[in-house]
């Protein structure tokens, strides 16, 4: 089994898979493998993946805690068996498996909170005060403004930002070429602002990167999605301890202003790269919520 993971884990990055999801997919199945030559007395091979082994190994997993003891989440166990699931259909695929191997895996039902999105005056106010009191050497600063304006200006994943090279960014027609999810290609818009920062941050990382070259970068070439995070993470902090600070709610508040502003839900679709409308349109929940939030402050008969 733990050449056909890794031929499988290739075959998923050649697919253009997010990297952090072939990294989780591979934790997932190491974890399956383990289980499997527990239960075994030996290492696993891909014939051993019967309906009753995996329904154990699912089993086991739900009873599994985190490092707090914790029970984990099923946001955790549904990304454990989505994994599996993805693997077993590569098998198929090849005669390796039966199309019954998964049949006794379950199905996690995941709740749906509505995404977080931060206010305009409060979002926008503290990111003008951040390119306005930056530290002229910070480049570490700059490149956490640069990416919040990114996030927020145009829509985008940390992942997608993280993988960004310079020549997908034209200046002129202020439009960014993104690959999202499932190597699908869309082109958004980027704002001045953005592109002020990006500037900014250039001026202190050594100059304009070449057209190949991460649109972001560290001390030694590209920088990571995690990176990235925490350095928008320091900066949302300072919205207040209740404040999102996950670099997300910027994708959020993208959506969300775009359509309290009258944007066709149609054309946000398009810009968030969603395949499906119904995706986006959890976005519409937000702004009936917000509406009614006005209206329950501002009228006198609410």
């Amino acid at each position: 089994m733990e050449r056909s993971t890794a031929e499988f884990l290739a075959h998923l990055a050649d697919r253009r898979y997010a990297a952090l999801t072939v990294r989780a997919y591979g934790e997932e199945l190491l974890r399956l493998r383990e289980f499997l030559a527990g239960r075994l007395g030996r290492p696993a091979k891909p014939a051993d993946l019967t309906p009753d082994l995996l329904t154990a190994f699912a089993a086991a997993r739900s009873l599994e805690r985190t490092a707090a003891r914790r029970p984990i989440s099923a946001r955790t166990l549904a990304r454990t068996l989505a994994a599996v699931r993805c693997y077993l259909r590569y098998l198929e695929r090849r005669g390796k498996v039966s199309a019954s191997a998964g049949a006794g895996l379950p199905r996690v039902t995941l709740p749906s909170p509505l995404p977080s999105a931060h206010a305009v005056e409060p979002l926008n106010q503290l990111l003008d005060e951040i390119a306005a009191k930056i530290p002229a050497q910070d480049a570490r600063g700059c490149r956490g403004l640069a990416a919040a304006e990114l996030l927020y200006g145009s829509g985008l994943r940390v992942g997608e930002l993280a993988s960004l090279t310079r020549d997908r960014v034209d200046e002129r027609r202020m439009l960014i070429r993104v690959l999202g999810k499932g190597s699908r290609e869309r082109v958004v818009p980027v704002g001045q602002r953005a592109l002020a920062a990006l500037r900014r941050f250039w001026a202190l990382a050594g100059g304009e990167p070449r057209p190949g070259d991460p649109l972001l970068r560290g001390r030694s070439g590209g920088v990571s999605a995690r990176t990235l995070e925490r350095d928008v993470q320091s900066l949302l902090a300072r919205l207040g301890p209740n404040a999102a600070t996950h670099p997300h709610a910027l994708r959020h508040s993208f959506a969300t202003h775009l359509l309290d502003a009258g944007a066709n839900l149609r054309a946000v679709q398009e810009l968030l790269g969603h395949q499906n409308l119904r995706t986006t349109q959890i976005y519409t929940h937000v702004t009936r919520r917000r509406l009614k939030e006005a209206y329950a402050r501002a009228h006198p008969r609410a």
